[in-house]
């Protein structure tokens, strides 16, 4: 587990941080702009040496009233924006400058290993100028991981990044953060980075964290400061169908539930192959619900569904519904007149329009 109670005292800014969170997988740190998130991370890692509190990673102390671990010693890798390579060393020594200054040093077909699965081999003697963007994360990526961090901090890797370049290094994390074994820490203020990257959530607004824990219980609460906003979002697990329809992607979610996807261009290049895993965004803003099945209707997605829970107060007008079908939750923003007009109430069953889900992943 990743203890933490961290509290800090900047001009015009304060960080009041305490969450538990699992010490394995990928666990977002999700907010708008200027709430905190880069300050948390820079506080973890040890580089905010004023932070006072508690932090324990996988049983480690790192911080207490009694002790701070320097930077070094926190033994953390981590990737920002802007890559942050040297500009006079080529990849190959960029990637083993962290490396060489080990006590321990794994055997060398790690990094043979490594190198291989970002796709960086023909990059090595190249120097940091005469890369694109995503390759220059790449890099960093690999850098931070040859150094063997016991924590992977990421700041908003993909940000400066252009859409194609973005794409490439998306498909490449999906796999690649599962696949490492040691916790990450991914800061972003993205949606769609969440939804296809995060095993757990911390949501913060104004320096404090509002929400945290497995990312269905923080994206599914329904009084949560994130189910009011407008980018508010469930996440469906499926797999691809082995029967597709014409211009569609067909995502079979279980339970005889199949959902429909327009294949966009980013989706046809991919090619996704029957049972194939894959997740889907669905914004409550896009969720309707109907206490009778719509005939004739150009919603692809109608689905029967049964009410579990309801926000205990509107909200701007609204209220946000959470609703299971076949095992999934699905959260629906709708007027709160159409609450009232419907009679809606936990254990109802309804039916869901799903207007538009994104395939992410």
């Amino acid at each position: 587990m990743i203890n933490a109670a961290l509290q800090l005292d900047k001009p015009n800014f304060s960080l009041a941080a305490d969450f538990n969170v699992p010490g394995c997988g990928v666990t977002a740190i999700f907010g708008p702009s200027g709430c905190g998130k880069t300050t948390l991370l820079r506080a973890i890692a040890g580089l905010e040496p004023h932070t006072k509190g508690s932090l324990a990673v996988n049983n480690e102390l790192w911080l207490s009233s009694q002790e701070c671990r320097a930077v070094q010693e926190r033994r953390v890798g981590v990737v920002f924006q802007d890559s942050s390579l040297f500009p006079h060393l080529t990849v190959e020594e960029n990637l083993l400058y962290g490396r060489k200054r080990l006590k321990k040093i794994s055997e060398p077909i790690e990094i043979k290993q490594l190198i291989s699965s970002l796709g960086i081999e023909a990059l090595l003697q190249r120097y940091p100028a005469g890369l694109s963007g995503g390759e220059k994360q790449r890099v960093a990526l690999g850098r931070a991981l040859l150094a063997e961090p016991k924590l992977l901090l990421m700041d908003e890797p993909l940000s400066a990044l252009d859409q194609s370049s973005r794409e490439e290094l998306m498909l490449l994390l999906e796999t690649f953060l599962q696949l490492i074994d040691i916790p990450v820490f991914y800061v972003t203020h993205s949606s769609e980075e969440v939804a296809r990257l995060a095993d757990n959530l911390i949501l913060m607004s104004d320096g404090s964290v509002l929400d945290h824990g497995p990312i269905q219980n923080v994206l599914g609460a329904v009084d949560g400061e994130l189910s009011r906003s407008d980018t508010a979002f469930s996440v469906i697990a499926g797999q691809i169908a082995n029967t597709q329809l014409t211009g569609l992607i067909s995502v079979d979610c279980g339970q005889g539930i199949v959902l429909q996807v327009p294949d966009t261009a980013v989706a046809s290049e991919i090619r996704y192959q029957p049972e194939t895993g894959v997740r889907l965004r669905i914004r409550a803003r896009d969720v309707s619900l109907c206490l009778e099945q719509p005939k004739r209707s150009s919603i692809l997605n109608i689905l029967p569904a049964v009410i579990t829970e309801l926000a205990a107060e509107p909200y701007k007008g609204s209220r946000v519904v959470k609703v299971d079908i076949a095992g999934k939750q699905l959260l629906s923003k709708i007027s709160e007149y159409s609450v009232q007009q419907l009679q809606l109430h936990a254990g109802q069953a309804v039916f869901a329009q799903i207007k538009s889900a994104a395939l992410i992943s």
